[in-house]
């Protein structure tokens, strides 16, 4: 069955049993290579489609899914959803989008989130880029002794969400993603260090950058020590400064806020952050990783400065907790995965770019730390915003980079953090639907020798 089937299906069960539905339906075709010793190690191709199903009736919602389209899965799984509604609990504020007339033709193309050349590729070309990868970073240094499989993936997704209320959207996108990690070594002493990127066009791939900048990495790293403990000035660089800002991005969460697991709860229209901070989550932004003309509820994206110039705007909304708090969805409905329920998200949520170079920076500062890797994120604490994290990256004296530094923890606040912006860099960058540019803190913890 094709999806228009299922949906007709699915429409003519509801309509018999007197209740309302949302039906996502899904096609992915997926491509993915790694390369091991210069030659071709893993070569995996699938196509997948399924879908999931949430039925509604007197305010009571459940949730099926289904991996495949044929008749007798789709009529199992709607009688296994309808079976779930009475056990549901009653929620009054459960909804189901109003058919609001989205209309927007090519809008992938027009958004730069579907490649026309899909498909016509040349396989013999992804490979001998892949391979290049990988001999790009050997070449970068003879310290580099391994080069750690890297990856080449690729991804048609095709969607479509119809629901009881006659809202009838659908929406292709296209992904190219690329992975390295060196490791390098020089006597005892070893460093790594890895880098990625993306684009939903293929020619857009960055392959050489992404293996000089794993190789550097970890070549960097070599000869690292561990500095003094006591308060710093930190820049850290965008990836650092997006990890940091994930972190942060769950206290806008309206669903946190309404469950009082947010540092932001009770501080919308306050000033919260230094004034040099904008944060945004555009839905609708040119080329990005979450770009689209709906979410997964069917809701308009939209463009929402949550934060200007430090003081706290809104918060993200999903139908259900639009209405909890007395307004409209923002379209932050996210559909992680067609095995979950719908659930509030982000699309792509970034801190607006500086006007500063990053060099001129490094310049300003008379000592201080530059941070190019964090880790123990897991352990972080977005509902009291604390954080202590391993950190490695370089000591900056007069200006100028002396060495390599790891084997320090750096800790703090998130509102503290925020609220100590010195400057910020004109190099924006995004990872995933994160985005930052590099940030100059003052007076950070930094827990060292």
């Amino acid at each position: 069955m094709n999806f228009n089937d299922v949906i007709a299906l699915i429409d003519d069960f509801s309509k018999k049993k007197g209740i309302r539905y949302q039906i996502y339906l899904f096609n992915s075709k997926v491509l993915k290579m790694e390369s091991e010793n210069r030659s071709i190690s893993n070569y995996t191709g699938a196509e997948t489609n399924g879908f999931n199903l949430r039925l509604l009736n007197k305010k009571r919602m459940s949730f099926s899914y289904c991996l495949g389209l044929e008749e007798q899965k789709v009529r199992d799984t709607f009688d296994n959803t309808l079976s779930l509604l009475k056990f549901m609990e009653e929620n009054d504020y459960v909804d189901i989008a109003n058919q609001d007339g989205i209309t927007a033709p090519d809008f992938e193309e027009k958004l730069g989130v579907y490649s026309l050349k899909a498909g016509e590729i040349d396989i013999d070309k992804k490979k001998a880029r892949l391979l290049e990868m990988e001999e790009t970073a050997y070449s970068y240094d003879k310290k580099i002794y391994k080069v750690d499989k890297p990856t080449y993936s690729e991804s048609l997704i095709t969607k479509m969400i119809h629901n009881s209320n006659g809202l009838n959207l659908s929406s292709k996108k296209t992904f190219y993603e690329i992975f390295l990690s060196a490791a390098a070594r020089q006597g005892n002493d070893t460093g790594s260090g890895f880098d990625f990127d993306f684009a939903h066009e293929f020619d857009k791939l960055q392959f050489k950058k992404v293996s000089m900048n794993a190789a550097k990495k970890g070549v960097d790293q070599l000869g690292a020590r561990i500095v003094d403990s006591g308060n710093y000035n930190i820049l850290f660089d965008n990836f650092t400064s997006s990890e940091l800002l994930g972190i942060l991005k769950q206290s806008f969460y309206a669903n946190n806020v309404y469950k009082k697991k947010s540092i932001l709860e009770e501080k919308q229209g306050q000033k919260v952050f230094s004034d040099k901070i904008n944060i945004i989550d555009d839905g609708l932004l040119p080329g990005g990783w979450a770009t689209d003309i709906f979410d997964g509820e069917g809701i308009n994206m939209q463009r929402k400065p949550l934060c200007v110039g430090g003081v706290i705007n809104s918060f993200l909304c999903d139908i259900e907790y639009a209405n909890r708090f007395n307004t409209k969805s923002t379209g932050n409905s996210s559909i992680s995965s067609y095995m979950l329920p719908p659930e509030i998200g982000s699309t792509n949520f970034f801190i607006e770019n500086g006007e500063t170079m990053l060099i001129d920076i490094i310049g300003s500062m008379k000592e201080g730390l530059y941070i190019n890797e964090l880790m123990g994120l897991h352990m972080a604490k977005p509902y009291t915003g604390e954080f202590s994290l391993g950190a490695s990256g370089f000591y900056i004296k007069n200006g100028k980079i002396e060495f390599s530094v790891k084997g320090i923890v750096v800790s703090g606040n998130l509102i503290q953090l925020f609220n100590n912006v010195v400057n910020l860099a004109n190099d924006i960058r995004f990872f995933g639907g994160v985005g930052s540019p590099s940030i100059l803190f003052e007076n950070i913890q930094v827990s060292g020798k």
